[in-house]
């Protein structure tokens, strides 16, 4: 009899337990589930439709937790991604092959916006491309920026060794340098680029209108693989982002953007901002006009297509 009563009772007990569960919250245990999408970014405009998809909460709206990492240069940036703290970077393609070369499989999933602009200083007696021969540029090696400096000269029809390149990684000394006449000319993305030309430097030539550009939203294969509806929801708030952006006043914004970006002091006057553009993929002749120039420099040893570089589904998988 007393096995029979400890029977029931333990039924009971456990019946209660079971409604407890029941009872619970599913919003309580849906929020424990999220998980945290991490994305590198760096002081650019092209961060900022992530940066406004945060502010107006856009990221919560669509289910997803997301943790935007600043970073003041690209060094620390790809150390972080190395290091596994990071999910998705705002980088560019350049950077992308450099990683799947030294072993980190990432994978462009959205080209982003943001022009690159070559001037010259306020001192300098160039007047347009065809005077920068023989004058020294500031860029950085083996990057972005060299890449889109060599096709902006090529462009014109100026041959890269005609020019003295000068190698200057930060971009907050590089433009003290071209404003300061230590060197001739420089190319600069924005924001920078913006105070340099309100300080009187001229603009030489622009992605906007030379080249494709070569910007690019990444993330790890291990992230596309495990967060895959995180990663989707990430891009619908993006996308969402762009719209307000294209409507909303700069006024209602752009002080919260200098501030979290840590643009410099007074940069709302001269900042020019791009017309983005909802997520889209890359252009496969831009990619393999990147993957050609490294190749070319001797910086990578494989050959790579564009489905090795590029996730072609995520975005589609939203539409």
């Amino acid at each position: 009899m007393k096995r029979v009563m400890i029977f029931i009772i333990a039924a009971v007990i456990g019946l209660g337990v079971t409604g407890c569960d029941r009872g619970t919250n599913p919003s309580e245990v849906n929020r424990e589930a999220k998980k945290t999408i991490t994305i590198g970014v760096m002081p650019d405009v092209e961060s900022i439709p992530l940066i406004i998809a945060d502010r107006n909460g856009y990221f919560e709206d669509e289910g997803v937790t997301v943790e935007i990492e600043h970073f003041k240069s690209a060094r620390d940036r790809d150390s972080a991604l190395q290091a596994g703290r990071l999910d998705g970077v705002i980088t560019d393609i350049v950077a992308v092959v450099f990683s799947n070369e030294g072993g980190i499989d990432l994978k462009i999933v959205s080209k982003n916006d943001g022009d690159i602009e070559l001037m010259a200083g306020k001192g300098s007696d160039i007047e347009m491309m065809a005077d920068i021969k023989g004058k020294s540029l500031g860029l950085s090696y083996n990057t972005i920026m060299e890449y889109t400096a060599d096709r902006m000269l090529e462009s014109a029809g100026i041959s890269d060794d005609d020019v003295k390149k000068v190698d200057i990684p930060a971009l907050s000394n590089r433009l003290e340098m071209l404003q300061g006449g230590k060197i001739d000319a420089a190319i600069l993305p924005h924001p920078l680029a913006g105070l340099g030309v309100k300080n009187g430097a001229r603009v030489l030539a622009s992605t906007s209108e030379v080249i494709g550009k070569a910007g690019a939203i990444a993330f790890t294969s291990e992230s596309l693989r495990r967060n895959r509806e995180e990663i989707k929801a990430v891009f619908r708030a993006y996308n969402r982002a762009v719209e307000y952006l294209k409507t909303a006043p700069a006024s209602s914004y752009i002080d919260y953007v200098v501030e979290v970006q840590s643009f410099p002091a007074g940069l709302q006057e001269s900042i020019q901002l791009p017309a983005y553009d909802k997520a889209s993929l890359p252009d496969p002749q831009v990619v393999a006009d990147v993957v050609k120039w490294m190749k070319e420099k001797n910086l990578i040893q494989r050959d790579y297509q564009y489905s090795d570089l590029v996730d072609q589904e995520i975005l589609r998988e939203i539409q």
